[in-house]
């Protein structure tokens, strides 16, 4: 009889745990948390800034790490930087522009390229693929893109040309990609 009470206190000792645990676990578990964090905190994960410009509050970091070029082996001249503003990382910014003169595909960076990034960044595959908007920019060669790829993180960026290239994309935290997803 004795046991079945240490079993049950036991076992509801275990529950409370878990259930104490969830709450105050952060999403994302798997990942690395970069929006928000300190360029201290940032050089810990993709090294030393191969750049810096900006001034007072809002300065920009540059990176190129060796493990990011063979993410994008089409494009050897790329990069990624982050914006932080008030010392805080805000927006993560992919650059193809230096070789997208040279790039002759068209879409360089979609669903299969926004995944890879943010895989690379965040550390684990994004949740979804939803579109929050999409708008023509005047010309008839240039649209504007967001989607969602979850836990708060969206990428936008811009086509352009009759080849529809992306010179930039950027991840950044928006509130309408925090779960649940299916909202309308």
């Amino acid at each position: 009889m004795k046991f079945c009470h240490v079993c049950q206190v036991f076992s509801g000792l275990t529950v409370g745990f878990l259930l104490f645990n969830s709450i105050f676990t952060p999403p994302a578990l798997a990942g690395r948390y970069v929006l928000n964090q300190t360029p201290q905190t940032i050089e810990l994960y993709f090294g030393r800034y191969l750049a810096k410009k900006g001034d007072g509050g809002k300065l920009t970091y540059t990176y190129a790490p060796k493990s990011f070029r063979r993410l994008f082996p089409q494009f050897p001249k790329s990069n990624f930087s982050i914006t932080f503003i008030n010392n805080q990382a805000q927006f993560i910014n992919l650059n193809f522009s230096s070789d997208f003169s040279e790039y002759p595909g068209n879409f360089n960076y979609d669903k299969v390229e926004a995944v890879k990034f943010y895989k690379y960044i965040f550390g684990y595959q994004p949740p979804i693929w939803q579109e929050l908007s999409a708008k023509f920019g005047g010309n008839e060669t240039v649209y504007f893109y967001e989607y969602c790829l979850g836990d708060g993180v969206a990428t936008s960026f811009g086509r352009y040309g009759y080849k529809q290239f992306t010179d930039a994309a950027t991840l950044f935290y928006d509130t309408r990609c925090e779960p649940p997803y299916n909202r309308n």
